[in-house]
């Protein structure tokens, strides 16, 4: 433990030093260049976001011969669609021809420069397939984030509704069981394990995920107020930390249950950073989810699915009638009180889905296919991410 004080404050000083040479040096250089007394909120929020994701060093060109241009200033391009929420492409390259600041941000000193909407969604699909936006989120959670260690972990996934038809999937009618138990000789079909049970003997996250389906699908899931929502599309199941910064990410397609994708997260997000506890819902709650927070050296906070049970009922309406006595009586709150407590911290991660929908440019999708859909979700993640760890120095 006496290693970790020294680990913080060394990691929030990089990032800080950071943040002052880039309003000291680079700020005002661009603002000399531009011709410009101050930028606007949007404007020093990119300028911040591309400097600390360095998203050039992920754009690798393959063809020799004849190399594809503009490909590292569209990749700008593309995060300044998420920092500045426009829904579509044809958006981003509107503003580019009005706005001179961002275009040169981006890397155009003219618009005759900006390559048109079929080039922009041609170097979209290459950075789909190298998943430079992930690799530029992991790099930067590495770098600035990997030796701070955290209170919460809180897991949650969000619908994103996708304008696609579902992938119909064939479902296998199971034979009728015979009554009783098996006659001499007799071998009967094994259970089939369930996802989770298969995850819990994979070694790594790879394989783990490879379980999981991207394909468009029909998702069904209750609301906040108990109405049942049906939609077509995906799941983008997050990991998010204290400051609401979202460390992990997955996509998924929509008919896959939220659990199926939790140990995955809760493993790739423990080999990314330092945390003590693991919040989720009702949704999350399996033995085999519990027991592998346990390995992972975390403690879980999980909220109990009822499950039609009369005994569970009774149980929290004991553990709520208890809390109203202590409250009365200023005792000291019992172990269920105190996770009570922890257990609202999962806010953060709804927070994050919010930030994402309402202020990152992933609240409409309009790009087909579970590879280019992930990109569109990951520049979000990349931005959301970037701009609330700057906020734990600023």
């Amino acid at each position: 433990m006496e290693n970790i004080v020294p680990k913080i404050s060394s990691n929030l000083s990089k990032m800080w030093t950071k943040v002052l040479n880039l309003e000291n040096s680079l700020f005002l250089e661009l603002k000399e260049s531009l011709r410009i007394e101050e930028f606007s909120r949007k404007e020093s929020k990119l300028v911040n976001i591309l400097d600390f994701a360095e998203i050039e060093k992920f754009v690798i060109t393959t063809s020799l011969t004849k190399p594809p241009q503009d490909r590292e200033q569209m990749a700008r391009a593309f995060v300044a669609k998420s920092v500045y929420n426009f829904q579509t492409t044809r958006d981003l390259i509107d503003r580019l021809h009005i706005d001179r600041t961002l275009r040169i941000l981006c890397g155009w000193r003219y618009k005759n420069d900006i390559p048109s909407e079929s080039t922009f969604s041609r170097a979209f699909k290459e950075f789909s397939e190298l998943k430079i936006a992930q690799k530029a989120h992991e790099q930067f959670v590495a770098e600035y984030l990997s030796k701070k260690t955290f209170f919460y972990n809180a897991t949650d996934a969000t619908k994103i509704p996708l304008r696609e038809k579902a992938v119909k999937v064939e479902k296998v009618k199971p034979k009728p069981k015979k009554r009783g138990g098996p006659k001499k000789g007799e071998t009967r079909e094994p259970i089939k394990p369930t996802i989770l049970q298969k995850q819990k003997e994979m070694q790594t996250v790879e394989e783990k995920l490879a379980l999981v389906s991207t394909n468009c699908g029909v998702g069904v899931k209750q609301n906040s107020k108990g109405n049942r929502e049906v939609w077509i599309g995906g799941k983008l199941h997050i990991s998010a930390v204290d400051g609401d910064i979202p460390v992990t990410a997955f996509y998924s397609g929509a008919n896959v249950h939220d659990s199926s994708v939790a140990l995955p997260l809760m493993h790739e997000t423990s080999q990314r950073v330092n945390y003590f506890y693991d919040l989720q819902d009702a949704g999350y709650d399996a033995d085999i989810i519990r027991e592998f927070s346990i390995e992972l050296g975390h403690r879980p906070i999980i909220d109990i699915n009822l499950k039609n049970s009369q005994v569970l009922r009774d149980k929290i309406e004991l553990m709520k009638d208890e809390k109203m006595k202590f409250e009365y009586f200023k005792f000291m709150p019992s172990i269920e009180m105190k996770e009570d407590i922890h257990y609202n911290q999962r806010s953060m991660v709804e927070r994050v889905n919010k930030y994402l929908k309402d202020d990152f440019g992933c609240n409409t999708i309009f790009y087909q296919g579970a590879t280019k859909v992930a990109a569109v979700l990951a520049f979000g993640i990349l931005s959301v991410c970037i701009h609330q760890s700057l906020k734990l120095v600023t």
